[in-house]
């Protein structure tokens, strides 16, 4: 298999965690200065007001505003090896009335500490630790500390195609191992199946720099409520309680590579399913498909 292969699949990614498993360089030698990359994601997103339900009664009209901005820093060690080292942000606003199971905010300030590891000719690897608060940050403490592991494998059968498996790993989560496949398909010079969570999709190349797809996007964690959170809402039960927030949405979009390694993107469509799992109590407030936007920047040096 050529070196150039591993190049064609820079971006692939898997998992909710943007778990990406980047081509590792060819070798640098010892006269020259170690190779370093760089990868920036920024995405904002808007969901309108739709009505939540809890045991199938209306409880109170909900909006969202979500925003996430991570970096990476990528250095090179040797032919098979990258280092990850790097910071993310999270944040989802709800925009709703008062005394509701909904929580106001959620958030996360996580480190990305991990590798990149070329197994073989057509094996790549990546694990990542992102330890961090999770949750109500307004007054941060210990217990809101998470410390998610993300793993994934690439096998690269040529430059059209190529497989993907992993898993994710949070003790803290309603679902603590959560494995996942997936697979992207080049099935002919202008259509590709990208089956990759977190957005799977199906694209159609308009131009060189300009890409229609239709795809799905999902946006999920594991959070920790404030201390006084259930006392505020008459359920006490819900302070500090865990939560699995999960948000679904589909719809077309476009992806605009406006420099060789700058992508902006943009797609309309709806919020398909979102819930707040409170799982350990058995609490778990829903709403009806909203309508919602999404643009994102992607940023290779």
């Amino acid at each position: 298999m050529k070196k150039s292969l591993f190049h064609t699949c820079l971006q692939a990614s898997l998992l909710a965690t943007l778990l990406a498993l980047p081509a590792l360089p060819s070798a640098v030698s010892a006269a020259e200065p170690m190779a370093v990359f760089q990868e920036l994601d920024a995405s904002l997103g808007s969901v309108g007001r739709a009505t939540t339900l809890r045991d199938n009664l209306h409880v109170s009209p909900v909006g969202e505003l979500n925003a996430d901005l991570k970096y990476v820093v990528s250095p090179q060690l040797n032919k098979d090896l990258l280092l990850r080292v790097g910071a993310e942000w999270q944040r989802f606003s709800f925009t709703q009335r008062r005394h509701v199971e909904e929580p106001d905010t959620l958030q996360q300030v996580n480190a990305v500490v991990g590798f990149d590891y070329q197994l073989g000719e057509q094996w790549l690897m990546r694990a990542e630790l992102h330890p961090g608060l999770y949750g109500d940050l307004s007054r941060p403490s210990w217990r809101r500390f998470d410390a998610p592991l993300v793993m994934g494998f690439a096998y690269l059968i040529d430059a059209d195609l190529q497989w993907f498996f992993g898993l994710r790993v949070d003790a803290r989560s309603q679902y603590p191992v959560f494995p996942v496949a997936g697979v992207r398909w080049k099935f002919s010079d202008v259509w590709t199946l990208d089956l990759q969570l977190p957005n799977p999709r199906l694209e159609y190349d308009l131009t060189d720099r300009l890409q229609a797809y239709f795809g799905v996007g999902i946006l999920a964690g594991t959070y920790v409520v404030g201390d006084r959170f259930g006392d505020e809402r008459g359920l006490p039960q819900l302070n500090h309680a865990t939560l699995d927030y999960t948000e679904v949405h589909a719809g077309p979009g476009f992806a605009w590579k406006a420099r060789p390694n700058l992508t902006l993107e943009a797609e309309a469509g709806y919020v398909l399913y979102r819930t707040w799992d409170f799982f350990d109590q058995r609490i778990s407030p829903s709403s009806s498909p909203l309508p919602s936007l999404q643009i994102a920047c992607h940023a290779r040096f």
